[in-house]
């Protein structure tokens, strides 16, 4: 293992434990920060730090754009969740599960 690839990882698991906690404190700016792009900054910037490859940045964030929409589908479950009482694990469950359709779907458009 690498020094860049120990880097990314306490970065990255250092991003998603500071919302984490932030939204313990205060859900709004939890989820502000969580909504902001931060897989999407992380990837591209480790990406163009691994490659310096303009191009393939500018593809890989095509392609997270072109998807956006579809990731949507895994919150549905969470938004219908006053009216189910299902619970967190199956709303995470079903979230996932129409996630992976809608990104099955889009990999046959794209």
């Amino acid at each position: 293992m690498n020094a860049l690839f120990v880097t990314k990882v306490l970065v990255s698991a250092l991003a998603i434990a500071v919302a984490t906690e932030l939204a313990k404190k205060d859900v709004f700016w939890g989820a502000v920060l969580i909504a902001l792009p931060l897989a999407s900054i992380l990837a591209m910037s480790w990406l163009y730090v691994e490659t310096r490859d303009d191009a393939l940045v500018t593809r890989f964030a095509r392609d997270v754009l072109a998807l956006l929409p579809v990731t949507l589908l895994f919150f549905a479950p969470f938004l219908l969740e006053p009216r189910t009482r299902l619970g967190f694990l199956p709303n995470l469950l079903i979230g996932t599960a129409l996630l992976g359709i809608g990104v099955w779907g889009m990999r046959r458009v794209l």
